[in-house]
């Protein structure tokens, strides 16, 4: 046994988080057995120097240090639980090899074997030569598996969008034929923030705040960033695509097998959004009601807001800014010198006035004062609950016959619709017989064509508007009766006052201090209905007699009459 007394050493540790070093004892275990060597050699150890980083290629800052100091003097030897923890790259592997041929390392021991200077090096180029092949090799392993499972129709990055995770262990026997990316209760989530981002009216802050209120959390349990929300309306895996490279480095698109929850239509028109919306930007710290919705009416630009905190001057009951004066703006009086003076919290609402070539002249307008407008409009629009409740059984009992109708049209034309198909397949039966001419069949085919056409047209218009002609009015019959009472509401989100605004019309915009907007037709054709049935049927009755009433005859054909015209509008 050699004398190792006179030698000081290094203990090099490395541990990487790469596919090779999966398998490789962690920092502390390596530690445990390379110590447990130096105890029984007596070897002299000056220093442990532990690195988590690839070998793959050269740059390790801890194995350059090591290197310097073995120049420098302060150790002649390397401890290591193994010899490609030195190295798995041909230029560090040779540094290390010339080194310990020169003699400047005396020893380099491992937890299998010796290495001298004295030693055949070829055994030693050997051991780091296969340490760097494995790594091509692996690395060319981890290529092809991740190819082929893109080919399969899974995304095989370890990182998955939010909503996804991949099966660990599916190519088990536990968990044969189970997909090998699954989603969880976060992906639904994310479909209502997609389907959020698609009204046109929030921001990537918005829809932040929204991911929040919704539960949306990372694993940590905390707010997902700004940049995570943006790449997430930006990823592909969320319509059923994703994009992976072949074997030659060539970018190549592939259908997913996961699940999708937008379609392809869907993903274009956010990135649509997010051209005008996607840049970074301060995040806000307030949600306002009407932001997003609106226009100005006299430039076209969006309206913003913003809060003003003002101070009520104690003396001339002037309003001025509590953050840009410190006396009223009126008559001088310094704030400091009032006593309590009041503080008011105020939301106001503006043109942003971004066209540089156009000059626009619109102010601002309070929140409160936007608000009541609103009310107003609300109001207008209107109906009672007699009514409503009334007004929904003689809908259903003026459309039953209607909609009784509806359904054998749809009926007939399906059924002409199959006996068309059937005759077509017919036709080419009767060729391949010769029963008939390549004339003939061209003729006959072209006619019974069109009218499949025809007829798949008309079964298509019934199917999707007649038959749902009563709910659609009933839903807008509802907003009539709720809407007034639920804006005003104390405990009624800001996002259910932006829909409610987006519901009453179209064209939203702020024009002298007021919202003006193309009110929707189904609200006023009910509303026209509403004032046209007390001036010619009278009053209705109570809702405790409604259900024991029902609908006179009398009524109902009045209120057919009523209706009439109205129907195109909803």
């Amino acid at each position: 046994m050699k004398n190792f007394s006179e030698n000081k050493y290094f203990i090099y540790l490395r541990r990487s988080q790469d596919a090779e070093d999966r398998q490789v004892a962690s920092l502390e275990d390596q530690e445990t057995e390379v110590k447990a060597i130096a105890q029984r050699l007596g070897l002299n150890v000056v220093d442990v120097i532990r690195e988590s980083q690839s070998a793959k290629k050269p740059g390790r800052p801890k194995f350059a240090e090591m290197i310097t100091r073995i120049h420098s003097g302060e150790a002649n030897g390397i401890l290591c639980w193994k010899l490609n923890r030195l190295s798995r790259n041909p230029i560090d592997g040779g540094q290390i090899s010339w080194l310990l041929q020169t003699g400047v390392i005396q020893h380099i021991r491992t937890y299998e074997r010796d290495y001298y200077p004295s030693d055949n090096v070829i055994i030693m180029a050997v051991e780091l030569g296969m340490a760097n092949q494995f790594s091509n090799d692996l690395s060319v392993d981890v290529k092809r598996g991740m190819r082929q499972k893109a080919e399969r129709g899974w995304y095989p990055q370890r990182s998955l969008p939010v909503g996804y995770k991949h099966n660990k262990g599916y190519n088990t026997p536990e968990k044969a034929g189970e997909p090998e990316i699954l989603s969880n209760t976060d992906l639904q989530i994310v479909k209502k923030l997609f389907g959020a981002f698609l009204e046109g009216s929030y921001s990537i802050p918005d829809i932040q705040r929204l991911s929040v209120t919704f539960g949306l959390l990372n694993k940590k349990g905390k707010t997902y960033t700004y940049n995570t929300i943006l790449n997430m309306l930006r990823s592909h895996m969320y319509y059923g695509h994703f994009e992976w490279p072949d074997e030659h480095g060539n970018k190549k698109w592939h259908k997913g097998k996961h699940e999708a929850i937008i379609t392809e239509d869907q993903f274009n028109q956010v990135q649509l959004l997010l051209g005008k919306r996607g840049r970074p930007t301060r995040i806000n710290k307030h949600d306002f009601a009407f932001r997003g919705p609106l226009t100005c009416g006299e430039c076209g630009c969006s309206v913003t807001a913003e809060r003003q905190l003002q101070c009520v001057c104690t003396g001339c009951k002037h309003k001025f800014s509590c953050k840009t004066a410190k006396a009223c703006t009126k008559c001088d009086l310094a704030i400091e010198k009032m006593k309590k003076p009041k503080i008011l919290d105020l939301t106001y609402y503006r043109c942003t006035k971004r066209k540089r070539d156009t000059k626009c002249s619109q102010g601002c307008v309070e929140e409160k004062q936007l608000h009541k407008d609103i009310e107003a409009i609300l109001h207008d629009v209107e109906i009672d609950k007699d009514f409503y409740q009334w007004a929904k059984m003689a809908l259903r009992d003026v459309h039953a016959n209607e909609v009784d109708e509806q359904r054998e049209i749809v009926k007939r034309t399906a059924k002409r619709r199959d006996e068309l198909l059937h005759r077509l397949n017919n036709l080419v039966l009767m060729r391949a017989d010769g029963e008939i001419s390549s004339d003939q069949l061209k003729t006959m085919k072209v006619t019974a064509e069109r009218e499949l056409a025809e007829v798949e047209k008309e079964h298509k218009a019934l199917d999707q508007r007649a038959l749902h002609w009563v709910e659609i009015a009933d839903g807008y019959l509802t907003f009539n009766e709720t809407a007034f009472d639920i804006f005003n509401h104390k405990e009624t989100s800001l996002q259910t006052k932006r829909e409610i605004l987006q519901t009453l019309g179209s064209n939203l915009e702020i024009f002298d201090k007021k919202p003006r907007f193309t009110m929707s037709k189904p609200l006023i054709a009910i509303k026209n209905v509403h004032v046209r049935t007390y001036k010619e049927l009278g009053t209705f009755e109570q809702e405790k007699t409604l259900d024991k009433q029902g609908v006179s005859s009398e009524k109902a054909d009045a209120f057919s009459m009523l209706c009439a015209g109205q129907d195109s509008n909803l």
